[in-house]
């Protein structure tokens, strides 16, 4: 089924605990989480027979999902559906799935072809540790059952649940914007621009006078910042309203 176990193997027991920090019962379906299609059509005849990578990929996203939607349900009771949507959507994103993969060094024994390898860097580097790692959470699943990978996946994504860092880390802050201006105002966020020999300052608005403004050398980057700004004041202010809301009942 496959080629003989080196004690060097980075896909040995030994070596596979070190990342998992528990014991793997069941080696082959790690095997097959870690060697990429693109590796097992290059040496089809010493990986015939392991499960299929993009099986384990599929049900190891479905796993990741039903485990973050859960946390997030129990960690924000006052968040609506579109919030605890968005919060999904940035927690199960390509930016910090690859983050976890690269912090466990999936990069070291992640099995690609020849011509993948010599490409591993930026974009497609990221998307084959995403999907690399969901494949490993389909794994564990197998190997120990549904409480492990929970513990696995809440263990990894821990410091992610913080929301102050979650909006930091939002892939597409101008979408987000959309999204808060259209539901509170029916109204899309307004952008300008200042050219200057610093770069561009962008200045995004919304809701009558609500403005951030942000300065960079690239144009996309300014509206980027100037867009996460906003929406950090929206966000205080929407906070503030729904208190005031909420004492407003309480007293009537």
């Amino acid at each position: 089924m496959s080629k003989q176990l080196s004690p060097k193997d980075p896909h040995s027991k030994a070596s596979l605990r070190k990342i998992l920090g528990f014991p793997v019962k069941t080696l082959p379906v790690y095997r097959a989480a870690l060697t990429h299609p693109s590796f097992r059509n290059e040496n089809y005849r010493i990986t015939k027979g392991l499960e299929d990578f993009d099986r384990l990929e599929f049900l190891g996203d479905s796993i990741l999902n039903e485990i973050i939607c859960q946390k997030l349900f129990e960690k924000f009771p006052e968040a609506d559906e579109g919030m605890l949507s968005k919060l999904r959507s940035i927690l199960v994103s390509q930016k910090i799935l690859s983050r976890i993969a690269q912090a466990m060094k999936l990069q070291h024994i992640l099995l690609i072809s020849k011509n993948l390898r010599q490409n591993f860097k930026d974009f497609l580097k990221a998307k084959l540790l995403t999907d690399a790692l969901e494949a490993l959470f389909a794994a564990i699943y197998f190997d120990h059952g549904h409480t492990k990978v929970e513990a696995f996946i809440l263990k990894h994504f821990k410091k992610y649940f913080d929301p102050k860092l979650l909006f930091r880390l939002d892939p597409n802050p101008k979408s987000t914007l959309q999204e808060m201006t259209l539901k509170k105002w029916q109204k899309l966020p307004e952008y300008t621009h200042t050219f200057s020999d610093k770069g561009v300052k962008t200045t995004v608005s919304a809701g009558g006078k609500r403005k951030a403004s942000a300065l960079h050398k690239i144009k996309r980057e300014s509206e980027v910042l100037a867009a996460r700004a906003l929406i950090r004041r929206l966000r205080k202010e929407f906070k503030k309203e729904r208190s005031r809301g909420r004492r407003r009942t309480s007293k009537s």
